[in-house]
């Protein structure tokens, strides 16, 4: 049987479920709100937050593996692994540093929405790189 398998990771996404779409919508909408916070005034000035411009980098990078690594071997549950390489430093990052109360409003409402979406994004790309390497 010879599969029809899209060109690129784009056309594959496009053609999941609504459910998929949704979420995959909501994930990208989320990590990209964090360039309407990568300049901040301080003491007057205005500055690039290294933690907005972290988000936005890990974000384009994480898309970047994922595209190379579908054109290797396809839609398949590992496609998670760059998020968890490059989304789980900085996820653990603006964790400790929410805890520590580092951030204010409104960029603290951002981090809190991030750390929940981000989170259920990583928990799930790790079930999904367990199932690959079990071969389930």
């Amino acid at each position: 049987m010879n599969e029809i398998i899209p060109a690129s990771l784009s056309a594959t996404i496009a053609s999941q479920p609504m459910l998929i779409r949704v979420w995959i919508m909501v994930v990208v909408s989320v990590n990209l709100v964090a360039i309407l916070f990568i300049l901040t005034r301080q003491s007057g000035k205005l500055k690039i937050r290294p933690e907005s411009m972290a988000v936005v980098v890990s974000f384009f990078v994480a898309g970047l593996f994922m595209s190379w690594l579908y054109g290797r071997i396809g839609y398949v549950r590992l496609l998670g692994l760059p998020h968890l390489i490059f989304w789980t430093p900085v996820y653990i990052w603006l964790l400790l540093k929410f805890r520590r109360g580092e951030f204010k409003t409104p960029f603290k409402q951002y981090v809190m929405v991030y750390l929940v979406i981000a989170g259920i994004s990583l928990v799930i790309d790790a079930v999904d790189v367990v199932r690959y390497a079990m071969g389930t």
